[in-house]
């Protein structure tokens, strides 16, 4: 008959090797660089003659447009200037229009759960607004090492002018 002591020490050297299995297995997951994107689509309905741009808005800021690649800088315009002011904190979505009536949302950072979908006229007039929950999915990559998510379409239908 083993000794209490026996039995007790068979049952951490068991759980010391179950440790080091578990951690063996954690140490063969290699995760790629962090480069996929997340996105949402919006897609507008109705009368979109007087849409000049839209937004989607978090608590922490609103979309700003895709930027064009930059032109080549000449060597006087390459130096770097100090900004006048603090910098700017970097907008949680870019978006860029796909079709007439469709545009999609990059996401950077943090996804959120809610959103405000905006659409605005040339000289600033709200036409339309909505608030909308998004539900993520996972379309790439995997749950240990993350991967780009999309959320359904967004659908605003515009009011008649």
């Amino acid at each position: 008959m083993r000794s209490k002591w026996g039995i007790f020490r068979s049952a951490v050297v068991l759980m010391v090797a179950g440790l080091q299995l578990a951690a063996c297995a954690r140490a063969d997951i290699v995760c790629p660089a962090v480069g996929w994107v997340s996105t949402v689509t919006l897609r507008l309905e109705g009368d979109i003659t007087a849409v000049d741009h839209v937004e989607l808005c978090t608590t922490t800021g609103c979309s700003v447009p895709e930027v064009a690649s930059p032109q080549p800088a000449s060597p006087k315009s390459a130096v770097p200037s100090s900004p006048a002011g603090p910098s700017p904190s970097v907008a949680p979505f870019v978006v860029a229009q796909t079709a007439a009536n469709s545009w999609v949302f990059t996401v950077q950072g943090q996804l959120p759960g809610e959103v405000t979908t905006r659409v605005l006229a040339q000289d600033g007039a709200l036409l339309a607004q909505q608030q909308s929950r998004l539900e993520w999915t996972r379309v790439g990559g995997s749950e240990e090492c993350g991967g780009p998510m999309t959320a359904p379409p967004i659908t605003l239908r515009l009011p008649r002018q």
